[in-house]
């Protein structure tokens, strides 16, 4: 008859020992924790390319020459030298450049009477560019400013003045080399002996150098 309440002291003493081992687990151990989701970083914005600076290059093009006297228009290729300078503001790009043709390939003759001969051009442009690019290596410009043509005939040599607009993009291959594409109109009147009215669209590729 002794032997029961053993037992049930055994089991009572038993319960109490799980139960506090129990607690003592819970207050201890982990709790439950979210899973850490790692976000890739960003990759770093390429470095922004700076057109500061002066350059100089050669161009290829091709043109036609109207006129506003009802003679048939003129077409020739020529090239072309082209050097300036630039000063990179960030949002857009200032700068100066000259633009020389010094020659033809081929005679272009001037209707009229003494039948001169366009022997050379020139501008000079004062441009505004933005660049296009996340790098900046494209630029996208325009330019506005005064040219000049140098005519030759029967009764000698005349310079002819009046206006140049272009619109371009440049874009640099390397830090030094830059290619470019662009068209440009040009009004000019009076050239010539015959004083005749010129208008020149022209239109051209170009390699050149950022010092």
């Amino acid at each position: 008859m002794r032997m029961y309440p053993m037992f049930a002291s055994a089991a009572l003493a038993g319960l109490m020992t799980t139960g506090a081992m129990a607690g003592d687990f819970s207050k201890s151990g982990p709790g439950m924790q979210e899973p850490v989701v790692s976000t890739p970083a960003a990759p770093p914005a390429p470095a922004r390319f700076n057109w500061t600076g002066g350059y100089a290059g050669a161009a290829l093009g091709y043109g036609n020459m109207s006129f506003s006297d009802g003679f048939d228009d003129r077409s020739n290729a020529a090239g072309g030298l082209f050097a300036g300078y630039r000063q990179d503001m960030g949002n857009f790009v200032l700068g100066g450049e000259a633009l020389l043709a010094p020659a033809t390939f081929g005679t272009l003759t001037l209707p009229g009477a003494n039948g001169d001969e366009i022997k050379a051009g020139g501008s000079l442009l004062f441009t505004a560019g933005v660049p296009i690019s996340a790098d900046a290596r494209t630029l996208a410009y325009a330019g506005v400013g005064p040219s000049m043509l140098r005519s030759s005939g029967s009764a000698g040599s005349e310079n002819s003045f009046g206006g140049t607009g272009a619109i371009g993009i440049d874009h640099m291959l390397t830090d030094s080399i830059m290619v470019r594409g662009s068209v440009n109109y040009t009004v000019i009147n009076n050239v010539g002996q015959d004083d005749i009215n010129t208008r020149t669209l022209g239109a051209g590729v170009g390699l050149g150098f950022k010092f």
